[in-house]
């Protein structure tokens, strides 16, 4: 299992912004783009680390005051981890951080790392200086209008074979007594 907590963006934001990536796909075809259905903002990467019925309990105690919060798209950047990474930037939220930073308590996870919320668009090899810098001006002139209600965090399950995660539980807020595994 390579289990990860992560926001599912709603399908009316997610097609919004497929609309708002579009032209940048089409100069860019040789990248490997996320597909619309996969967008998501991952919080927590846990991988087999957990058994996930302790990870869900852990996760149920950390988050049962919370409540729904909005995010906001700031801009499109870029940041290099082996290969480019084109990612969405999205505005702080002191409730989401506040999330993460309960979540990494309750499992004893290092809280010291800082949580940026992002949304990974595409991925590439490592351009050259003068590609890569042609790339960041033409993201800076990017404009982009992404704003969505977070009604609940999912847990899901990467798994290489399939082509999408799976979703294993979701936390919503103000539902916690009724909290269902999904299949």
């Amino acid at each position: 299992m390579r289990l990860f907590l992560a926001l599912d963006l709603p399908k009316e934001t997610k097609r919004k912004l497929s609309d708002q990536i579009n032209s940048l796909q089409k100069g860019y075809p040789h990248f490997r783009w996320v597909g619309e259905d996969n967008y998501h903002i991952t919080l927590l990467f846990f991988g087999d680390q957990f058994k996930t019925p302790y990870l869900i309990r852990k996760i149920q105690d950390a988050v049962y005051d919370s409540s729904e919060f909005y995010l906001y798209s700031l801009h499109a950047d870029l940041f290099l981890r082996g290969k480019i990474i084109l990612y969405l930037a999205f505005r702080r939220n002191k409730e989401l951080e506040s999330i993460v930073h309960k979540i990494k308590e309750n499992l004893a996870m290092d809280t010291a790392k800082k949580f940026v919320p992002h949304l990974t668009l595409g991925r590439y090899k490592v351009p050259s200086k003068q590609q890569y810098l042609h790339l960041k001006k033409k993201l800076r002139n990017l404009v982009f209008d992404i704003e969505f209600r977070v009604p609940k965090l999912i847990l899901f399950n990467s798994k290489i074979e399939t082509p999408k995660p799976l979703r294993v539980y979701h936390f919503s807020w103000l539902h916690f007594p009724s909290l269902t595994l999904l299949s």
